[in-house]
């Protein structure tokens, strides 16, 4: 009598072959991986899911007492508290889909190596708990949006609102693909671990979380747009303030990048997962 199987395990024939239903069917896996990396951080800790509130608030009140008040750095008319938050909650969305996912098959060797499961589960896992945080965070922000329609009278653009949640999306996209493409290469070339702080730390810079872009010469200015977040940012913040417009071309760059990175990323990560377990 033949045996007939319900799932066989074997290599991918094509370059590019992601089974969408096959995640769909381990959704109750990336649960219950949420469940285990949410309790890794808060677990024993006295104000658990807070933690991700006062971060925000902590770090953009130090951020606008250093830049806003004693740099006096430009804010385009916008309150400096939420010129900075706003580019403080879309920007730590990005670093931490990147920095959660860097080391995604390193650190999970133990568990890859004795069941078999997708491989994706794991990252997106991740980047679901960065973006539950996020989300958190955002709910600070809308209150101090709140505060300054309130406060200073400003005309609320409600349609402006619709384009917060693809910016977030493609923010995590990013930073998840960009981990992914690091994390890919990490498995032979440890070098790139440490060059992972360097990145973050660098681009954060060039990006427009601290200061408007149109403070910048235009020379300067199209360096800044060469990074896709500063795009992201800008929109972001172009959505909750009155800020006059989006430099549009940025936008579609930022989203092309955005796609060919996310390409180059399910690409590159499921070339490397096929060996892996052999290299480290």
């Amino acid at each position: 009598m033949e045996k007939t199987w319900r799932t066989e395990i074997g290599g991918k024939p094509t370059l590019f072959n992601i089974d969408f239903k096959e995640i769909w069917q381990y959704r109750s896996l990336i649960i219950m991986l949420f469940k285990r990396n949410y309790s890794v951080q808060y677990k024993q800790t006295i104000l658990g899911p807070l933690w991700m509130l006062f971060g925000v608030v902590f770090n953009t009140g130090l951020l606008t007492f250093v830049f806003g008040y004693v740099g006096k750095l430009s804010s385009d008319g916008v309150p400096y508290f939420l010129f900075c938050m706003t580019g403080n909650i879309i920007w730590s969305l990005f670093s931490t889909c990147f920095g959660a996912n860097t080391k995604v098959l390193i650190e999970n060797s133990y568990m890859f190596g004795k069941v078999y499961f997708p491989r994706l589960i794991v990252p997106l896992s991740n980047s679901l708990l960065c973006i539950v945080r996020c989300m958190l965070q955002f709910l600070v922000c809308i209150f101090v949006w709140a505060v300054t329609v309130w406060r200073f009278g400003y005309q609320v653009k409600w349609e402006r609102l619709l384009g917060i949640i693809p910016l977030l999306l493609l923010a995590s996209a990013m930073g998840t693909a960009m981990g992914l493409i690091i994390c890919s290469l990490t498995v032979k070339y440890r070098d790139f671990d440490h060059l992972t702080g360097l990145i973050i730390s660098g681009l954060m810079y060039v990006s427009p979380v601290l200061y408007p872009s149109s403070q910048l010469s235009p020379t300067i200015r199209r360096f800044v747009y060469f990074n896709p977040m500063s795009s992201f940012i800008e929109g972001f913040r172009y959505c909750l303030s009155e800020t006059d417009s989006v430099y549009v071309p940025g936008l579609v760059y930022s989203i092309v990048f955005t796609a060919m990175v996310v390409f180059l990323a399910l690409i590159m990560y499921g070339k490397a997962e096929k060996n892996f377990i052999d290299i480290v």
